[in-house]
């Protein structure tokens, strides 16, 4: 039931996006390297949740590939400590995505040079304790499982291929395998919220 209310969300998400997203580019490659924050809590009692444990400062890259509003994206955000580098968090996801002009200012080729991105995506996560090491291995993860979000953005464009920005996700997430106090749970749920200062490269017609 879940499932397909995701997917009926996704459909009519699209639907009504669809004016929107004749304006924006019909493939849109992208890799950005961002760095700001994140903080979650979580629901169940008793289970430490890994979004808490890991919240505070952080710096990552994501690389997306968008098909007029359909989006897939892949973030690796590492965690800073008091003790230098902590947790990983890695993020694969699948969503809709619109991008909706920000006021008339052009670049030269007229592109749109402000733009809001807006939507909602889910996927998988999976954490560490300490810095992942590639190939992230089963051994390595404290947590991993289920994760979504809600996300709005701004870029101002520099050129056509790059673009400098703020964004701001809030989610929910349910993690399998979390680091129970007790042998009354063996997940963790919650909500975290993510802010980051972005810098993208594009490349898409």
């Amino acid at each position: 039931m879940t499932k397909r209310r995701l997917l009926v969300g996704l459909a009519l998400a699209g639907t009504l996006a669809w004016p929107v997203a004749a304006q924006a580019r019909v493939m849109d490659l992208r890799l950005s390297g961002n760095a700001g924050g994140m903080f979650g809590w979580g629901t169940t009692t008793g289970t430490p949740d890994m979004f808490r444990q890991a919240a505070g400062p952080g710096f990552g890259v994501e690389a997306g590939l968008k098909l007029l509003i359909f989006d897939f994206s892949i973030d690796v955000m590492q965690i800073i400590n008091s003790g230098g580098l902590g947790a990983t968090l890695i993020q694969g996801m699948f969503g809709v995505e619109v991008d909706i002009p920000a006021g008339h200012m052009k670049l030269e080729n007229g592109q749109i040079a402000q733009v809001v991105h807006a939507g909602a995506a889910a996927g998988v996560v999976l954490g560490t304790n300490a810095p992942a090491m590639l190939p992230v291995t089963n051994d390595q993860l404290a947590d991993k499982g289920f994760s979504s979000r809600l996300r709005v953005a701004y870029e101002f464009f520099l050129n056509p291929y790059m673009g400098v920005g703020a964004q701001a996700d809030f989610g929910y997430h349910y993690l399998l395998g979390g680091e129970a106090v007790n042998m009354t749970q063996d997940h963790s749920a919650g909500y975290h919220v993510i802010g980051l200062a972005t810098f993208t490269f594009h490349l898409g017609f």
